[in-house]
């Protein structure tokens, strides 16, 4: 079943690193979405997909990148209204 989630992780995340590594693991899981660094230094991700592969991507964002030190993250339902043309991408520099 197919579903969306709204993340906030905060912590040492907002290196292009932890992007990186955010994009790379969607990708490899067929999610479709976005991850931006957010105004109050939180990284804001928006993820579409099936419901196993949100739960491995979640664990991919607990663990983080090499360079990052994660410290909270928020998981959310939305309503998905955007269309992510069926890819992951990094928002921002």
């Amino acid at each position: 079943m197919k579903k969306c989630l709204k993340i906030h992780v905060n912590g040492k995340v907002t290196t292009v690193g932890y992007r990186v590594y955010t994009q790379k693991h969607a990708t490899s899981l067929n999610i479709q979405g976005t991850v931006q660094n957010a105004d109050d230094g939180s990284v804001l991700i928006y993820a579409c997909g099936d419901s196993i592969s949100l739960e491995k991507f979640i664990d991919y964002l607990y663990k983080g990148s090499p360079d990052s030190k994660v410290e909270d993250l928020l998981a959310e339902p939305f309503m998905n209204e955007k269309d992510f043309r069926g890819v992951f991408r990094i928002i921002g520099d």
